[in-house]
């Protein structure tokens, strides 16, 4: 009877919570990672490059940041604010180009509809694949 209570205790006490929320995912994290962008631009014409998402701050979970956005190189980088599946990158100046726009993801699509600006006002609508 002693080697059941024992036992007893130690299952219990050794059981799995219920609950438990260790794993937890951000709307941002299905934006994150490596995306192939087709893009059309009023100005720019047909592109292709390639973007990288990454998670923006960890005090900032809402935040996310796009590396080679608009093809401008992976040294520069915009911030955006992600709200479910919408992504709004608010108008931001980069070397002499000013951009601004929205995004939505479905799936594995990301759509991107944005203004580039410098002398002209580029309006583009991008679509990208991970």
């Amino acid at each position: 009877m002693m080697v059941a209570a024992v036992i007893s205790v130690l299952a219990i006490g050794c059981a799995k919570e219920e609950g438990d929320n260790s794993i937890v995912t951000l709307p941002r994290d299905k934006f994150i990672g490596t995306w192939t962008v087709n893009s059309h631009g009023t100005v720019s014409g047909d592109l292709t490059w390639d973007m990288i998402i990454e998670a923006g701050p960890a005090d900032e979970p809402s935040k996310v940041v796009l590396k080679n956005f608009d093809e401008t190189g992976n040294d520069k980088s915009v911030n955006a604010l992600v709200s479910g599946s919408a992504l709004t990158i608010p108008d931001t100046t980069i070397g002499s180009v000013t951009v601004q726009g929205t995004g939505s993801i479905n799936g594995a699509t990301l759509t991107l509809d944005y203004t580039s600006t410098d002398s002209q006002t580029d309006v583009v609508h991008a679509t990208a694949h991970k």
